[in-house]
């Protein structure tokens, strides 16, 4: 394949990177389909996206044999939420990771999530009607693994399910006092 034209004076290693702003300029590339913009392999911009579909579609096929109609988002985008120390000490991993949930959400919406990246809280709460407020929030509370609040309400916060915004009965409590 070609070198792009404007990539030429930069060496056969360069590389363009896609900038998280890409859409209002795609827009604009695929609405008013510039000739000089064209690679010397493609004749026109109807030849170039139709290559690009094809390249997709044969991609897929050899990717996924079985179907793309059986894919989910969720393949894509599954949790990896790892303990500190899960990273020194692999073979806790399975004790103190969590599950490697299939997420829904993306970026530039609501449920902001990825494999290693999300919302470490999501709430909504009004003055005066805190019983109706909700929580999400990934793991739980403690960050001890033997805690029985380790992963409570981790699985609420994958599926979407609102969790109660207020703390709920006390079951334990920790006094504090300085001592003679």
């Amino acid at each position: 394949m070609m070198m792009q034209p404007v990539l030429r004076k930069y060496g056969a290693d360069a590389r363009l990177q896609v900038s998280n702003q890409f859409e209002g300029p795609l827009w604009s590339l695929v609405t008013e389909k510039p000739g000089h913009l064209l690679t010397d392999n493609y004749t026109s911009w109807d030849e170039l996206l139709l290559g690009a579909i094809d390249a997709n579609i044969e991609s897929y096929a050899d990717t996924y044999a079985d179907g793309l109609e059986k894919r989910t988002w969720g393949e894509r985008n599954t949790a990896a939420i790892r303990h500190p120390l899960s990273r020194s000490v692999p073979f806790l991993s399975r004790w103190i990771d969590m599950p490697a949930d299939q997420l829904n959400g993306d970026s530039n919406m609501p449920r902001v999530q990825f494999p290693a990246f999300g919302a470490s809280e999501r709430f909504a709460v009004s003055p005066g009607d805190e019983s109706n407020g909700y929580l999400h929030m990934p793991a739980g509370q403690s960050g001890h693994p033997l805690s029985d609040y380790y992963r409570k309400g981790h699985d609420d916060w994958v599926q979407g399910r609102p969790s109660s915004f207020l703390p709920g009965e006390t079951v334990h409590e920790l006094s504090l006092f300085a001592g003679s």
